[in-house]
């Protein structure tokens, strides 16, 4: 798991105004963040994935962050996605204010790969922030179930718990 920078002041700010209140332009400046952490770390694959969120969920919110930003790295760094999208197959409660404990158990099986097999390519899994990685570990293991190689947590930020 990578993560760009710390959850706390400007970027806390921004990541809520962008997720939270609609401020869909700031997905270039964040996704840059992530962008200069991936290149100083030598971190690739060819394929970028986000997060889903579960069609209710993306229905009240009219947007899915996590894909603004990997639309953003695939424009920025000429990468692509495979054929096939992740699905969160439930809805999952909000993981803020869970403990470590019950965010594992939130998420665990919430998602699964729909579409062909992977082939063993390594793949960049994109979030907005990331805590205990859960949500991403949740991702991954759906993303190996399917064939996966590698498979790197990225976000915008990370909550120091």
């Amino acid at each position: 798991m990578r993560s760009a920078v710390a959850y706390e002041g400007p970027i806390e700010r921004a990541v809520h105004r962008f997720k939270y209140e609609g401020w869909r332009r700031l997905a270039v400046p964040l996704a840059l963040l992530i962008a200069e952490r991936l290149a100083v770390e030598g971190v690739s694959a060819p394929w970028v994935v986000s997060v889903p969120l579960h069609p209710q969920r993306l229905g009240q919110r009219g947007f899915n962050q996590a894909e603004l930003l990997a639309r953003e790295l695939r424009r920025r760094l000429a990468l692509g996605s495979p054929a096939g999208v992740l699905v969160r197959t439930r809805p999952t409660p909000p993981q803020v204010g869970q403990d470590r404990k019950r965010r594992f158990e939130n998420v665990a099986g919430a998602f699964v790969w729909k579409g062909g097999a992977i082939e063993a390519e390594s793949i960049l899994l994109v979030d907005d922030v990331a805590t205990t990685g859960a949500t991403l570990d949740a991702c991954a293991s759906a993303l190996r179930a399917a064939g996966s190689g590698p498979v790197t947590g990225v976000s915008v930020a990370r909550v120091n718990v």
